[in-house]
């Protein structure tokens, strides 16, 4: 019998439909969570219980610090008001699911219970002092770029301003006072040199630009320095708010720069340092190390003892291109491709520690850019539910 040209239309169709709810049941398989951490002082085991206390960090140090000189840098007394280990995590979600994109939370020791923020969906968030910036993209037939500040209590927008780019960094500091985003003007990654950024540091209570990184002056061994391939990206904030480290970039070098905000100044401290991130204690720069294997580039975690000026390579032995953030003194998060060979658009949060001996262990899955959420006051890191 001849089947009308319709019929065998319709049939392609549910065959089509079959396929594509295979796929994504076989997707959100593979993307269910992974069992919740125990202690992170520890190596993680294979499965652990659902609910789990997690202790403050312990206050040894990553190597034996000598006592700071004049010419050492001196550790911020202020941090020492930082919570020691962070009982809250947002992130943006990235599981292939109807949540894609959107800002979420989790308890620390209950990971396998995310919270979603449905009106928040964001390329890169982060979360601190009660408040948090999303950088987001609006993608029609021009692609549009925006920021976002919210309260991290009521997840309500309190300002907002377009960027000028694809957006790639951002951090907020522990007060809730300052905002910094980093968007790529040019370009789109940085596994090359031929890329622009802009870098801003933003007053979170009125919304408005304090500064562009750019037109601070940076001085190296004491001497101005200032070139046309000047790029700033991967600011953190110290726990006073009133200065901050982040990447400069220029003629082929990456080194981490000290900032004053209010005099808008820089120093060049260290070499071969891009994403920086601050311990909460103060003392320890966590960072991506960039390293060469013939015409590939590839990034090494490392942690630098500011005091001290002593590196130290972190186990994690995968190029990994984020910049990390600090669950407590000793352990840091960052991002890594769910699926290795590039097949997947997700990202899962994996956890290191400075201890080389600890193997690193997947953390969250599902999530990129995790903002461990530190408070000077507990009311100001209460989201709501």
């Amino acid at each position: 019998m001849k089947r009308s040209p319709g019929t065998v239309f319709f049939a392609l169709c549910i065959a089509g439909g079959v396929l594509v709810t295979a796929y994504l049941l076989y997707a959100r398989k593979r993307l269910q969570p992974p069992p919740s951490p125990v202690s992170i002082s520890t190596p993680l085991p294979d499965s652990a219980p659902e609910n789990v206390d997690i202790p403050a960090a312990a206050d040894t140090e990553v190597a034996a610090t000598p006592a700071t000189s004049a010419s050492s840098v001196a550790v911020d007394d202020a941090a020492q008001t930082r919570p020691r280990t962070a009982r809250r995590l947002f992130f943006r979600h990235n599981g292939v699911d109807s949540h894609y994109g959107q800002v979420g939370w989790v308890d620390v020791a209950h990971v396998n219970k995310p919270h979603f923020v449905e009106a928040l969906t964001c390329e890169v968030v982060y979360v601190s002092g009660g408040r948090g910036i999303c950088l987001s993209a609006d993608r029609g037939v021009f692609t549009t770029y925006m920021a976002r500040l919210f309260d991290a209590r009521t997840f309500k927008v309190t300002a907002s301003f377009p960027l000028k780019g694809i957006p790639s960094r951002a951090r907020v500091s522990i007060d809730g006072t300052l905002a910094a985003s980093t968007v790529f003007v040019s370009g789109h990654g940085y596994t090359t040199l031929d890329f622009s950024t802009q870098t801003l540091l933003i007053d979170t209570r009125t919304g408005s630009m304090l500064a562009d990184l750019e037109d601070f002056e940076v001085r190296k061994e004491g001497a101005a320095i200032k070139d046309a391939d000047f790029n700033f990206w991967g600011v953190t904030f110290t726990a006073d708010a009133s200065r901050f480290y982040a990447t400069l970039s220029t003629g082929g070098q990456h080194y981490l720069i000290r900032g004053d905000i209010a005099t808008r100044t820089a120093d060049v401290i260290h070499e071969n340092v891009e994403c920086p991130s601050l311990s909460p204690d103060g003392r320890h720069i966590a960072y991506k190390k960039r390293l060469h294997d013939g015409d590939r580039i590839l990034w090494q975690l490392h942690v630098l003892d500011l005091a001290s000026d002593r590196e130290l390579a972190l186990s994690e032995k995968r190029s990994i291109d984020d910049q990390l953030e600090w669950l407590d003194d000793r352990t840091v998060l960052y991002s890594v491709p769910s699926a290795d060979d590039g097949s997947s658009p997700s990202t899962d949060v994996w956890m290191a520690s400075v201890d080389a001996a600890v193997a690193p262990r997947r953390f969250l899955a599902g999530a990129y850019s995790p903002a461990a959420a530190r408070c000077r006051n507990a009311a100001d890191c209460a989201a709501a539910n």
